[in-house]
């Protein structure tokens, strides 16, 4: 490669830079937004019996609506 093709591979790489980053808190965001549902889920169907029925619906509503916001 030549001096000038590895400059325009730098200047590529730190132009989408940004962009791998907002990438990478997405990704990251989805999933601890996964790790998060699932634990729910698991603690839900554990001790669901434990609560009122108003709250196993509000926390199965919360679970739902985290699912879509990770879906995209």
């Amino acid at each position: 490669l030549s001096d000038a093709d590895i400059e325009k591979m730098v200047k590529d790489a730190e132009a989408n830079a940004d962009t791998d980053k907002k990438r990478r808190a997405l990704v990251e965001a989805r999933n601890q937004a996964e790790a998060l549902v699932h634990s729910s889920e698991k603690s839900l169907k554990e001790y669901g019996d434990k609560v009122s029925e108003a709250d196993r619906t509000a926390i199965s509503d919360a679970i739902a609506a985290l699912k879509a916001a990770a879906e995209g």
